[in-house]
């Protein structure tokens, strides 16, 4: 195989439309321009496809001044339906094109077109190379029509349609090689076996035939993979092949066989039959055809993959239109190339005014965020803003498009948030009323007790204030309820306003001495008993202490409670280390053998103000929670009608041995 051609010269008066085409054809070929039309005609430095521009004023004579039989690797370009261009077509070249060819369309044309020259470049040399090595004149055979086989190559282009093509092959072949029969048998997609596809005056029972994957002669053609000729069977060794090959010879009324090979293995086979001269096949005639069946074999591959393609690009595009979700995409030189249905309706924009334009007739804030991830390289955060005309609340998440260090492009997802940031602020403000409500309930139930206290108190006072027994009495019931209240207004200040974290290292058995003192300070009582268990040789933890220990308190406190005349009371509080690595973690259990969580209550374990105690205000756990989250852990609790246990995990991050750390 000769190396594909890799220029095309253009001859043109307009300046824009060479860069047009570059664009377009995207590093397919090299796209050389010129305004002269000597230049155009005599350029043979390299082989190129000739590109004309029908508006340029000595287009005719340039055309006519390249040879019928050369035109066939000629594109023009200029207005359909005008008098220049219905007479190029009819004047043989290779295509016929409007100046605003669609990009994909152009790379298929110039793609075929050079494989033409390629073709033609690969014969020529062929016969040169025959004709170097003749010790003697060839003989006197017909030869291959070649401008047959260009007319093949010109309607060929129709790869969407593959029964098209191989009804189009079969005649280009039968025409370039003067044969009197030909057919082609090939297997489609994802067809069962090899049928007749494509006949050109065949037998009856021909079309009958059929050959799957595993039949001993597509076997036998995958396995040898060169052309059968019935005049060269005697030469095949094995009289099994022999037989074989002679009966598929018989089957089908053909002389030669030839396997269409391709990079998915073998795609079917050609037979053609007698010559309709009736003169025999030569040598030459065999090349011919390999070399012909190799590049129908590309062609059918080709054409299968486009039928592929459009089965795949449909799909995708119905998959994007009709997903909720608007989907822009630009390319790196900021022109929008896709616009679906959603995004016509979130933006206000139709697809019409936005496909193939700059990115800003979709609007400032989509400008503004394209042209600031191809200006600074990185993808941006999402971003959400409210459309003033539209009223409605969009957000944005912008994607690089590229693999592989390339970087082709942007896609933008646009979704219309406006219906769920309204649920979330009506869901907001339903929580808030409910914060308030549940606080009202409990300040009024816990902070009615003090006042009725020190009300009753109070009333009695100048009655009984010279008896020193009760104004004893009433100091100590007074400070006890005013502190009781000062201890609720403490607790919803934390809860409202949660301190700084200050992390320092903290030893694990520090944090359990600290927060039974504590438990036992918060139930009002010194016989606060927890059995702990501290595993030795624990690392350290970079913790906040304060706010670790206070939360922890409240997970004693509350199973010190549960087991409240509980025959044999029992509190556990086990320190352990698990997981390995960069999985390490210090796990605190706390343990009771309380009667467990009502089932009611178990999904409100952790929100505020709900607690089934007659005394309190259920931020005990709400508080634990927020500490243990706050430093990177979880609380998990696992409760049965036989006890309780409440789990906080907290994760160690390369923290050292307590052993190493020294004593403060």
């Amino acid at each position: 195989m000769t190396a594909p051609a890799t220029t095309c010269l253009l001859l043109t008066c307009d300046s824009k439309l060479g860069p047009q085409l570059v664009r377009a054809v995207g590093g397919l070929t090299d796209i050389r321009a010129t305004a002269s039309r000597s230049d155009w005609v005599r350029e043979k430095s390299v082989p190129a496809v000739r590109l004309l521009d029908l508006r340029h004023p000595e287009a005719e004579a340039a055309l006519e001044d390249v040879a019928p039989e050369s035109r066939g690797g000629i594109v023009v370009f200029g207005v359909p339906d005008s008098d220049p261009f219905l007479a190029c077509r009819d004047a043989g070249v290779f295509a016929a094109e409007p100046l605003d060819v669609p990009p994909e369309r152009l790379r298929q044309t110039l793609r075929q077109a050079i494989l033409l020259l390629q073709t033609q470049d690969e014969l020529s040399l062929l016969r040169q190379q025959r004709a170097i090595c003749a010790a003697e004149p060839p003989p006197a055979d017909p030869d291959l029509n070649l401008a047959t086989l260009y007319e093949l190559w010109r309607t060929s282009r129709h790869f969407h349609d593959s029964q098209k093509l191989l009804d189009q092959l079969v005649e280009g072949v039968a025409a370039a090689g003067r044969i009197a029969r030909v057919g082609v048998f090939a297997r489609l997609h994802e067809e069962t076996g090899y049928r007749l596809r494509a006949k050109l005056r065949c037998l009856d029972n021909t079309v009958s035939l059929f050959y799957a994957p595993l039949d001993p002669f597509v076997l036998w053609l995958e396995r040898h993979a060169h052309l059968v000729c019935r005049a060269h069977l005697p030469l095949v060794v094995n009289i099994r092949d022999r037989r074989l090959l002679q009966q598929v010879l018989d089957d089908a009324g053909a002389e030669i066989i030839v396997p269409l090979l391709g990079k998915r293995g073998l795609l079917g086979w050609i037979f053609v039959g007698h010559r309709a001269t009736g003169v025999p096949f030569a040598p030459r005639d065999l090349n011919d055809l390999t070399v012909i069946g190799e590049q129908v074999a590309t062609l059918l591959e080709n054409a299968l993959l486009v039928e592929e393609l459009a089965v795949q690009k449909a799909l995708a595009e119905n998959l994007l239109k009709a997903i909720p979700v608007g989907i822009l995409a630009v390319s790196e030189d900021g022109v929008v190339r896709w616009f679906n249905r959603e995004a016509e309706q979130i933006l206000g924009v139709t697809a019409a005014e936005a496909v193939n334009r700059p990115v800003e007739k979709t609007g400032s804030q989509i400008a503004d965020v394209v042209l600031r991830m191809f200006r600074d390289g990185a993808v941006p955060a999402p971003l959400v803003w409210s459309d003033p005309s539209s009223h409605r609340t969009i957000r944005v998440d912008a994607h690089r498009i590229g693999s592989d260090g390339t970087y082709q492009g942007a896609m933008l997802l646009l979704s219309d948030i406006s219906r769920e940031r309204l649920l979330r602020e009506k869901q907001e403000e339903l929580e808030r009323h409910t914060f308030w409500n549940d606080l009202a309930a409990a300040m009024s139930h816990e902070v009615r007790n003090p006042l009725v206290a020190i009300s009753t108190f109070a009333q009695l006072l100048p009655e009984q204030y010279a008896d020193p027994e009760f104004r004893q009495q009433f100091f100590g019931v007074v400070t006890g309820e005013v502190g009781r209240l000062n201890a609720i207004i403490t607790q919803i200040h934390m809860f409202a306003h949660p301190p700084t974290l200050v992390f320092r290292p903290t030893i694990p058995s520090e944090l359990v001495a600290r927060a039974c003192a504590a438990a036992a300070q918060m139930a009002g009582s010194d016989k606060h008993d927890v059995a702990c268990e501290v595993e030795e040789n624990l690392p350290t933890l970079s913790v906040d202490a304060d706010v670790l220990v206070n939360g922890l308190a409240h997970v004693l406190v509350n199973a010190h409670e549960a087991v409240h005349n509980r025959p044999s009371p029992s509190v556990r509080l086990h320190v352990r280390c698990v997981g390995t690595n960069d999985g390490r973690a210090l796990v605190f259990s706390v343990s009771d053998n309380g009667p467990g969580i009502a089932q009611e209550i178990r999904g409100k374990l952790f929100s505020p103000f709900s607690t089934t105690k007659p005394r309190g205000l259920g931020l005990g756990l709400p508080l634990a929670q927020r500490a243990v989250i706050d430093h990177g852990g979880r609380i998990d609790v696992d409760t049965t009608e036989n006890g309780t246990t409440v789990n906080i995990t907290l994760p160690l991050k390369e923290q050292p041995n307590h052993a190493e750390t020294p004593d403060r």
